[in-house]
């Protein structure tokens, strides 16, 4: 028990612990998949090809305390939307596409009766500014408006440092969702086959925090190459 201006605090923490309980009981194990999901869409073809053969993380998964902070403003959010839109809003969506799956965070039916999809993403300051993140978001949006027939998707950002939202409301172009349903499908198929697609995102910021970073740099980054458990033994 330690003292904290006179008063007596308890080392034992019941509610955190029974808090990170139920985060890691949310948490999806590590296994083969057969589908991409959508919010991975953007990103790099072999990290996605690793995580459908279901290969372990550099590093495993820990609690987030701004992904606990995301969470809990998604679901107050959803609930808002709900009463701003009585019998109009359908939340945690669970779409499933032939390669790709996902959930809508709100699908909501507009005026004339069309459905428009709602992503909400909460960014702290610095991404609030720099607006890095943008066109990834479009991409996961576009994807789940291909899966609904969806015309029209919005961006509700949210900067959890200080409050404040902005709507980004796009037109959603499919010919440009058709290309990325295209490249989920080709990188299932390697999956499925035991392959590991290029590494298209090696040397930037985003292979930096790659989960799987440590057994991509020892590969060669420009081929397709057959996935072995010689790699996992090599870790």
């Amino acid at each position: 028990m330690s003292n904290f201006f006179g008063v007596k605090i308890h080392q034992q923490q019941p509610i955190v612990d029974a808090i990170r309980a139920v985060v890691a009981a949310k948490r999806r194990p590590t296994a083969a998949r057969e589908r991409v999901y959508a919010s991975e869409i953007s990103g790099c073809e072999r990290r996605i090809t690793f995580a459908l053969l279901g290969c372990e993380p550099d590093v495993p998964q820990t609690d987030s305390p701004s992904a606990l902070m995301g969470d809990a403003i998604h679901s107050y959010l959803e609930s808002l939307l709900s009463e701003a839109y009585p019998g109009r809003v359908e939340t945690e969506v669970r779409v499933v596409g032939d390669a790709v799956s996902g959930r809508i965070d709100v699908l909501l039916t507009e005026d004339d009766g069309t459905p428009t999809v709602i992503d909400i993403k909460t960014v702290g300051a610095r991404e609030w500014a720099a607006r890095s993140k943008v066109e990834e978001y479009v991409d996961q949006i576009s994807v789940y408006a291909a899966l609904v027939g969806a015309a029209t998707g919005v961006i509700l950002l949210v900067n959890r440092d200080t409050g404040e939202m902005e709507e980004l409301r796009f037109d959603v172009d499919y010919t440009r969702a058709e290309a990325l349903l295209e490249k989920a499908r080709r990188l299932q198929t390697l999956a499925r086959e035991g392959y590991i697609a290029e590494a298209t995102a090696w040397g930037t910021d985003t292979c930096r925090w790659c989960q799987y970073r440590k057994r991509c740099e020892v590969l060669d980054k420009t081929s397709v190459l057959v996935y072995t458990d010689d790699y996992e033994d090599s870790l």
